[in-house]
């Protein structure tokens, strides 16, 4: 099991955030769900620290754009992982992406990578 580190799932489709923070949590990840922008930038804005927020596919591209534009802002180290399907593109500044059709595994192993990438960033300097 990993680490307890906290993950920011942002989605508008309550049923697919309801399953992957099911994945992320059995795997030992804390999940904190955001259903709309206004809930998103609330925990953004909040002392919560997170180790990573993912963005679901049925976020529209300008709230995608402007809450990553946030995130970064606040947070440039903070890992966004984008979650797209095959004809989403995006101008979001973010990284990692899986597509939304991927296994959970690739969805572990994506926050995982990410995840220890920003603590190994951080730990150089």
């Amino acid at each position: 099991m990993r680490s307890s580190k906290s993950i920011l799932i942002i989605s508008r489709n309550e049923m697919l955030q309801n399953v992957r923070t099911l994945i992320l949590q059995k795997a030992g990840y804390w999940v904190s769900p955001a259903h709309n922008d206004h809930e998103a930038l609330s925990f953004i804005g909040s002392p919560n620290t997170f180790d990573l927020v993912l963005l679901c596919h049925s976020v529209p591209e300008p709230s995608r754009m402007s809450l990553v534009s946030r995130i970064k802002e606040l947070y440039p180290k903070l890992p966004v992982l984008i979650l797209y399907s095959g004809y989403d593109p995006t101008n979001a500044k973010f990284d990692g992406a899986i597509h939304n059709l991927d296994s959970p595994e690739s969805l572990l192993n994506m926050v995982q990578f990410l995840i220890e990438r920003r603590t190994m960033l951080a730990s150089i300097g």
